[in-house]
């Protein structure tokens, strides 16, 4: 039975319960409809690379710095500051503030007419996103309590699939239907098809935006120290020393995963069609669809095996769950680089999707048992920050030089994600299995500044 929350008389709402069901699971939905549209924002502009550098007259050096540069790099500079603000402030608002903003900024891109005001509106957009990551984790840690948080991020994570998915189905369908027509908007004038698709995209963020009003700013659990603590709870740098290992496996470990999965999604279109002469409509729409499937089951599959493991009392399930994930990914990907039949590649790549996205939910709840919510937001940016730069940032350029220097033709790049995709989860596996026990002395840590109350099982 769900615990109703209490209200003090000063208005503030209760610390000692999680807050009811209902508001627990409209927050989650709120915050897997921000993730999904983040990813359709950051996503689209692949889609539309012949047609802008086209209208706009730019090179594929210059739209490498549009899609990638741009984004990752502000975004990571963005989100430190960002999530000391999350940290300190009320965090529904930045969340609001921060849809309203990289939504904005994606109309902005579809209205530049060059790559200076192209480039500053990715950057807005990157600034924009850096509020999503750390604001759903620490919300999601104080609405949910430990036993259901896996599936609960499990479904917000799931968002980087439906919204990469349906960047590229939605997208692909926008401009299949206008056949290269220019439309005339009131106010906007005459706008060509990829204009319209990345303002529609922006578009969709602002109800969103205005949802979150709605959604109410719940009491942090661990802001403070709780009375009859044993100790003050850790600044940010202190944290750090005391758990170097558990942290620095965690950031190592998921990020070496993110570098796997991004290493190999970002050349898949590319593999198919040199490989088995696909269309780019249908390389769109069959990824698409693994991408909306194999992606969001395997995040909340993820989810759902950490919360089985923290009911059976394993205290570092989430790095177990890591662990298969990394496990399982290795063959797969081999059979995909290395597969010279169309279906079976399909197939080996659905697969590698689905063992991926295991951890994408998984993460941030793992940080959350190990990370007091005083810091959380912070601690969560600096991660982000390390997937962008090293997962996103070199992922996919190391597949394509590696494949370079492998040479074979075409073969090169399956070769080469053949290569990085398993050394990458090797990586992963090693940093989870052997700092096992220093993760599970990072959350007794944690469990000593405070006592998890007993809330709801949303």
């Amino acid at each position: 039975m769900a615990a109703v929350q209490g209200v003090e008389p000063a208005g503030i709402e209760s610390a000692s319960r999680y807050p009811p069901t209902r508001q627990a699971l409209f927050a989650c939905s709120l915050l897997f409809l921000g993730y999904t549209l983040a990813f359709v924002d950051r996503n689209i502009v692949s889609l539309l690379v012949v047609p802008i550098e086209h209208d706009l007259g730019l090179d594929d050096v210059q739209m490498g710095l549009l899609q990638g540069t741009a984004f990752a790099i502000f975004y990571s500079v963005f989100g430190l500051p960002i999530a000391w603000a999350i940290d300190r402030f009320a965090r529904r608002g930045i969340l609001t503030a921060g849809i309203g903003v990289w939504s904005a900024m994606t109309c902005l891109t579809g209205l530049s007419g060059g790559f200076v005001p192209f480039f500053l509106a990715r950057v807005g957009v990157g600034a924009g996103e850096a509020t999503i990551l750390p604001g759903a984790t620490s919300l999601l840690a104080d609405y949910f309590r430990p036993a259901a948080r896996g599936r609960a991020l499990g479904v917000f994570a799931s968002g980087i699939y439906i919204g990469a998915a349906t960047a590229l189905i939605g997208g692909g369908a926008i401009l299949h239907r206008l056949h290269g027509r220019v439309l005339v908007l009131p106010v906007l004038g005459p706008l060509q098809p990829w204009q319209l698709v990345l303002v529609a995209a922006g578009s969709l963020g602002i109800p969103l935006a205005a949802a979150t009003l709605f959604m109410r700013e719940p009491a942090r659990r661990h802001a403070r120290t709780a009375a009859g603590a044993r100790r003050r709870a850790p600044g940010l740098r202190e944290l750090f020393r005391e758990h170097p290992r558990a942290i620095a496996a965690h950031f190592t470990g998921f990020t070496a995963m993110a570098f796997a999965s991004y290493g190999a999604t970002a050349w898949l279109p590319t593999l198919f069609i040199r490989e088995y002469a696909w269309t780019p409509s249908m390389v769109g729409v069959r990824l698409g669809m693994i991408a909306l499937l194999a992606g969001p089951l395997g995040s909340y599959a993820g989810g759902h095996l950490a919360d089985m493991l923290e009911k059976a009392g394993q205290r570092d399930g989430k790095l177990l769950v890591g662990a298969l994930a990394a496990a399982c990914t290795c063959v797969p990907a081999v059979l995909l680089g290395l597969s010279q039949h169309a279906m079976s590649t399909f197939a080996a790549a659905a697969v590698v999707v689905f063992c991926t996205s295991l951890v994408w939910g998984v993460a941030p709840a793992a940080l959350q048992e190990i990370v007091h919510g005083a810091v959380l937001a912070r601690a969560t940016a600096i991660y982000t920050a390390l997937l962008n730069l090293i997962a996103l940032g070199l992922g996919p350029p190391s597949v394509a030089l590696l494949g370079q220097a492998l040479g074979h033709g075409n073969r090169g790049l399956g070769l080469a994600m053949a290569i990085v995709v398993p050394a990458a989860c090797i990586v992963a596996l090693l940093a989870f299995m052997a700092s096992r026990p220093a993760y599970r002395r990072a959350r007794a840590g944690l469990a000593s500044l405070h006592t998890e109350p007993r809330g709801v099982d949303a």
